[in-house]
């Protein structure tokens, strides 16, 4: 989804509303959220999940990058 000028996520609202919106298949999105908004204990996170799950995904590891993680996704199907 993003080329090599990815630009990290920096607020949790922007990430949900982005899952929300995309309408591709789940193993072609990626989305990348900066290390600022991974709290230790996971609730930012833990929202973004809702959403993912909320649209039938699972999530699929992360890439960890400089400053950010890019998070994937698949169907369980």
């Amino acid at each position: 989804m993003y080329a090599q000028q990815m630009q990290p996520i920096k607020n949790i609202n922007e990430a949900v509303r982005i899952v929300e919106e995309y309408q591709g298949a789940a193993g072609d999105f990626e989305l990348p959220i900066s290390d600022s908004i991974n709290d230790a204990i996971g609730i930012n996170m833990s929202i973004v999940t809702d959403a993912i799950l909320a649209k039938d995904w699972e999530p699929n590891g992360f890439i960890q990058k400089d400053g950010f993680r890019i998070y994937l996704y698949d169907t369980s199907t």
